[in-house]
């Protein structure tokens, strides 16, 4: 399906392989394509399954466990990120194209403005979100290719059903680790790139909203039943991209946990040297994913909520008492705003991400 919004991200989930590009066609292309996703897909479970039988076999004391732990929780998350975009691409892709129509489309230039403005805000991010999480990814993985061979130690802790003392055997090893983690990388990249880009649309369609409010006459009583119709809709589209998302931000927000709980547990307890900067980079990392989803989660539920706000500003004086009608109908449904959740437990906003950090403290001092 041909994709208008939102580009940057699918290209770079045409790279990773959940994302068919459109000039692929033929049928052959698209065996080709699905095989290259298979082989992603297999990649990236194999390193996983290799870390969890590492965590069941290997590890010994607490040491080992942490060292182990927060590694194995975030490639498991990364693994069903891949997953879900495989399995729900069709519906992504609907959902991207929904706001190419009514009553999302734009109806005039200043609406045409206003989506255009927030399209590059979102690739804005999606660039600088990139960049963070690609400088450590390139970083851990140098230091595997360059250390590792002195060390004779891998870029993770792994199980493996043979030995990796041989100079063949450990780059083989070596070298499937780093990909993996290439490929880590960029899907978490297009992942939360890509609910970030519908968070974005969901904020500008307020936007929208807003702007249609304030161009309100009495003789237009059409426009306010549009700008209804376009209230109860992002509504609707923001529970089909929550719908879409939900279990993934569920499993990030424990995975989180698990691993602000790990690092500073590795920071405080032992001398880590050179994996230092590593393990500060990855705690980094890891806090900047689930803050980008809790601060755009939050801005938009602040924004849903200022829609009472916004009906009040307009020229609702001049209007009469049906198209006044549509007015307390749209502040009525304003009391109650958008909120992005995971699993219907927690809320995704500001609030969720403090919680997240008390309760990773708390798990730290339990393991003190």
């Amino acid at each position: 399906m041909t994709i208008k919004r939102l580009t940057y991200v699918c290209k770079l989930m045409s790279i990773i392989g959940c994302w068919i590009p459109d000039s692929w066609t033929s049928p052959s292309k698209r065996i080709l394509y699905c095989t290259y996703s298979a082989l992603v897909w297999i990649n990236l479970h194999v390193w996983s399954l290799s870390q969890i039988l590492d965590l069941i076999i290997n590890v010994k004391t607490q040491d080992e466990f942490t060292d182990n732990f927060f590694s194995t929780m975030a490639i498991a998350c990364i693994c069903m990120k891949m997953s879900n975009l495989l399995l729900k691409r069709r519906h992504l892709g609907n959902t991207i194209n929904t706001i190419e129509k009514e009553p999302f489309s734009p109806l005039n230039i200043e609406e045409e403005e206003i989506r255009t403005k927030f399209d590059k805000l979102a690739k804005r991010n999606a660039v600088a979100f990139t960049l963070v999480i690609s400088g450590y990814v390139l970083s851990t993985c140098a230091m595997a290719l360059l250390t590792g061979y002195k060390r004779n130690r891998l870029l993770s802790r792994a199980w493996l059903p043979y030995e990796y003392s041989t100079f063949l055997s450990f780059t083989v090893t070596n070298v499937h680790q780093v990909v993996a983690q290439i490929y880590a990388g960029s899907i978490t990249i297009a992942n939360d790139s890509l609910f970030n880009g519908f968070l974005m649309h969901t904020y500008c369609h307020f936007e929208i909203l807003k702007h249609r409010l304030k161009i309100i006459v009495a003789d237009k009583k059409c426009t306010l039943k549009r700008c209804s119709y376009l209230h109860d809709h992002i509504y609707k589209y923001a529970s089909t991209v929550n719908s879409q998302f939900r279990i993934i931000i569920m499993i990030q927000s424990i995975v989180t946990i698990a691993t602000v709980c790990c690092t500073l547990y590795e920071l405080t307890q032992k001398d880590l040297g050179s994996r230092f900067l590593e393990v500060t980079l990855y705690l980094v990392n890891t806090l900047v994913q689930i803050f980008y989803y809790c601060w755009y989660g939050n801005e938009i539920k602040l924004k849903s909520l200022d829609v009472s706000k916004s009906v009040f500003q307009c020229n609702w004086t001049s209007l009469d008492n049906d198209a006044k009608m549509f007015l307390v109908m749209m502040i009525r449904r304003a009391r109650v705003p958008i909120e992005f959740s995971a699993i219907h437990v927690v809320s995704i906003d500001l609030e969720m991400f403090t919680t997240i950090l008390k309760t990773s403290y708390s798990a730290y001092n339990l393991m003190q």
